[in-house]
């Protein structure tokens, strides 16, 4: 499975009390020293980057209690990982950015009176240069297995490398589901503000929140829509797809009829179950479609009874690159793939981002 960039993580540092009273006043645990400070803050941040281990010395001790030296040196190889080797610092009065090879890196640092580390925090990562290619070799190299990568720009192909090869997609599948529903809603089958009430039947296993609600609990199709692309919502793509239809869920899934809700699929990956599975892999339409049949007369199994291997060969979602990105695009009017943007991108101002994954054990989409 190809490893999530630590680069994704925002905070990387926690300042404990005033860093400013640090410096001015010590404390009796932590003395400051008062003479003035053996290097700049630019440097402080600069040798982070290129020594190892790093020093204990180099911070607080209160700084070493919140955020052990070992853990700043992780983050600090993960951005050098993900983005390149350190090319220079720039600071101002401690507030300023790490530019690295293929990305600004933005940095507030405060030093004690004796130039240690007394706060450090990293914001997110702006890529500055990047190479697709490149990119789309990385994800190959890091996957254990298969791997494939399609990216669009203005509907014109800038990289792709098996982007007609299905692939296991995880909660990838829901976009697909959104597909069904916004094609009801378009010819006056359901409505935006229709509301439902939540069946026992529709309870799944998290990500999401509505599997803690009580059956009868009354919710909008709208309110459905948005839980299932921006929490993953199993439960409310469970109650989704009964309303909806699974025939029409079918329709708008590119192969895999019957498609499976999330329910089915938790009670397929319970452990002891492999017949079962093999069986649902090798079975046509008609097979499949018996045992489902047949899941719906066994409880949803608990989280700790679900099978840690990888199951995706035997009972998975499957989409190919082009499809993700074709269905994606198709729905961007969709108020379900609106919302606030991912704060990664927010800042660039763009007028519209649109993101669904999915991941289980082997799966990463």
């Amino acid at each position: 499975m190809p490893r999530v960039p630590s680069a994704l993580t925002t905070l990387l540092a926690t300042v404990l009390g005033s860093a400013e009273a640090t410096a001015q006043q010590g404390s009796i645990a932590d003395p400051s020293p008062t003479v003035a400070p053996a290097l700049s803050p630019a440097i402080a941040v600069e040798r982070l980057f290129v020594e190892r281990p790093i020093p204990a010395a180099w911070f607080t001790g209160d700084f070493v209690a919140a955020v052990p030296p070992d853990q700043v040196g992780a983050i600090v190889a993960g951005l050098v990982a993900d983005f390149g080797a350190l090319v220079e610092v720039d600071l101002e009065k401690g507030v300023g950015t790490v530019a690295l090879e293929r990305a600004s890196v933005p940095v507030t640092v405060h030093l004690d009176a004796g130039g240690r580390i007394a706060g450090l925090l990293f914001g997110p990562p702006v890529p500055t240069a990047a190479d697709p290619t490149a990119i789309a070799d990385q994800i190959a190299e890091a996957a254990v297995g298969s791997a494939a990568v399609l990216a669009l720009v203005d509907g014109v192909s800038i990289v792709a490398r098996h982007a007609d090869r299905p692939m296991a997609v995880g909660s990838a599948f829901k976009l697909f589901v959104l597909a069904a529903y916004e094609a009801a809603i378009a010819d006056g089958r359901l409505a935006r503000d229709q509301v439902v009430t939540l069946l026992e039947t529709d309870r799944s296993l998290p990500s999401g929140v509505l599997q803690t609600l009580a059956p009868g609990t009354p919710v909008t199709l709208e309110v459905l829509a948005g839980l299932m692309i921006h929490q993953s919502d199993n439960t409310a793509t469970d109650a989704l797809m009964r309303v909806v239809g699974r025939d029409a869920v079918d329709a708008a899934m590119p192969r895999g009829a019957p498609t499976l809700t999330t329910a089915e699929l938790f009670k397929l990956k319970t452990q002891g179950d492999g017949a079962r599975r093999q069986a649902f892999a090798a079975g046509d339409e008609a097979a499949r479609r018996t045992i489902i049949d047949a899941l719906a007369k066994l409880p949803l199994p608990a989280p700790h009874q679900i099978e840690t291997a990888a199951t995706w060969r035997e009972a998975e979602w499957f989409a190919t690159p082009q499809e993700l990105c074709t269905v994606l695009l198709a729905h961007r009017a969709a108020p379900a793939l609106g919302g606030a943007p991912n704060p990664l991108v927010a800042q660039h101002d763009w007028p519209w981002t649109g993101f669904k994954g999915g991941s289980e054990f082997g799966v990463l989409a």
